[in-house]
């Protein structure tokens, strides 16, 4: 990753995180507990029991031979809260992933609102960069969600990740479905959106910066900071009665994908 990516990373995360902050905390009230499934919590009831199975079986295996855990959540909406915020403090809220290694993957998918967010946990950031979680969904899931075949583009998708974080262990899932991911997808307008992003918040800044000696910047990060002091937190819903046990208090610093069909 060269210095460019890293300083895009890194205003990326920030924003996120800043965001995170102001979310009201009655918004993370309404983040749903983890099923006893664990790596599978379909609240819609789109997913038959066999293909609960299916990933429940990926899951397990993965984790069982790697300490990484890759989750799947499905919702109707997420309301008024963008998806992105709500995945990063789902994430944090279970604790997806072990905590030293942050090494959890959280694929969120929000079927009213035609949306999806793929978080990733900061130990597996190197694995699954933004641009290959972008790749996977678009080219493996996309297609199936426009015609409403939910099931088919989340399994697919999910085991095409589940096996790019056992190669990274360097170990093979004898569950995988074997899923090929394209070597080449059209990132380049996903890519200019964001670039596109990043050089108004810097601009933005600098703006401050200059004319104002940083005093607006300086004003709304403190307003949000002392507004939320005490606030965060969110319910740790990290358990789950029975089942495959709980969640490993990993956590997400925004690194993933979104997207819509």
């Amino acid at each position: 990753m060269n210095i460019s990516d890293k300083f895009k990373k890194f205003l990326v995360s920030s924003l996120l995180l800043i965001l995170s902050f102001s979310l009201p905390v009655s918004a993370a009230t309404n983040y749903p507990y983890p099923t006893n499934y664990k790596y599978v919590n379909d609240y819609v009831g789109i997913l038959k029991s066999n293909e609960i199975e299916t990933i429940i079986s990926l899951g397990k295996e993965l984790e069982d031979k790697t300490g990484a855990q890759s989750i799947i959540v499905i919702v109707d909406t997420t309301d008024d809260i963008p998806i992105e915020n709500y995945a990063i403090n789902l994430f944090r809220s279970w604790g997806i992933g072990q905590k030293n290694k942050d090494n959890g993957l959280l694929i969120l998918v929000a079927i009213n609102d035609r949306n999806w967010r793929v978080e990733v946990g900061r130990g597996l950031e190197g694995t699954i960069p933004d641009a290959l979680s972008n790749r996977v969904m678009q080219s493996l899931a996309k297609e199936d969600f426009k015609a409403e075949n939910y099931s088919s583009g989340i399994i697919k998708s999910y085991s095409a990740f589940t096996d790019l974080i056992a190669k990274e262990y360097g170990v093979t899932l004898s569950k995988s479905l074997n899923i090929s991911i394209p070597k080449e997808a059209q990132e380049t307008s996903h890519n200019f959106v964001g670039n596109i992003l990043i050089v108004i918040i810097v601009i933005s800044f600098l703006l401050d910066l200059f004319f104002n000696r940083g005093r607006v910047s300086s004003s709304l990060l403190q307003i949000i900071f002392w507004s939320n002091i005490g606030r965060r937190g969110g319910p740790r819903g990290g358990g789950g009665s029975g089942g495959f046990g709980g969640f490993g208090g990993g956590s997400s610093n925004g690194g993933g994908s979104s997207g819509s069909w």
